[in-house]
């Protein structure tokens, strides 16, 4: 009975990788946010909701797909309602690259411009897939668990919260002079020393 009930949880689990480290990515954020020592602005909270989302909804999520167009291709191909073709392989490499691209950008040392633009290139990829997973539903009959249902809810919502993430954390940046989770241009570095300065004078 128990057994029954771990097996279908992984089973949805690692079935709906894309929902899977979307989440794990809002918890670790939620964690870090928590063990926060310093004050919880608004920019600190966004900031790590942001590095999160890019890690794990996106690069995370991005690795296992690579793996599962690559080495599972036939079984993925499959799950979406499509014969096997060259264009897994394509689609994987380009996760695979996808995916190094967030990992490089998720460090602090990371402009918040380069975030932006791993958040937004993901979002017209995976709404631009929704769409297609649309079209294969409406014209094709394509009603493949992995065509329609939480993958393509997945698509959309999981975009459309990281683009606000961003708009939230664009917004916050604005009253906040440093930016501890992400790097700083050399211009608001050089307004956080002229701040500094004028409160140590005073």
């Amino acid at each position: 009975m128990i057994s029954d009930v771990i097996s279908t949880v992984l089973a949805a689990v690692i079935g709906n990788y894309l929902i899977s480290c979307f989440v794990l990515g809002l918890l670790i954020a939620v964690v870090k946010v928590l063990r926060w020592k310093g004050q919880r602005t608004a920019s600190v909270v966004s900031g790590f909701f942001v590095n999160e989302f890019i890690f794990y909804a996106l690069g995370v999520a991005f690795a296992i797909n690579f793996v599962m167009h690559s080495v599972f291709g036939d079984y993925a191909a499959k799950t979406i309602g499509w014969s096997q073709s060259p264009f897994q392989l394509e689609l994987a490499l380009a996760s695979l690259g996808f995916a190094i691209v967030c990992f490089l950008v998720y460090s602090r040392k990371a402009q918040f411009r380069a975030k932006v633009g791993v958040v937004v290139g993901a979002a017209v990829s995976g709404l631009g897939d929704a769409a297609g997973h649309v079209y294969q539903m409406v014209v094709n009959d394509d009603y493949a668990i992995n065509n329609t249902g939480l993958l393509l809810i997945g698509d959309i919502a999981i975009n459309l919260i990281g683009v606000a993430f961003i708009v939230w954390h664009a917004v916050a940046r604005r009253s906040d002079s440093v930016h501890p989770t992400d790097a700083t241009t050399p211009r608001t570095q050089t307004d956080a020393r002229l701040t500094a300065t004028a409160q140590v004078t005073r």
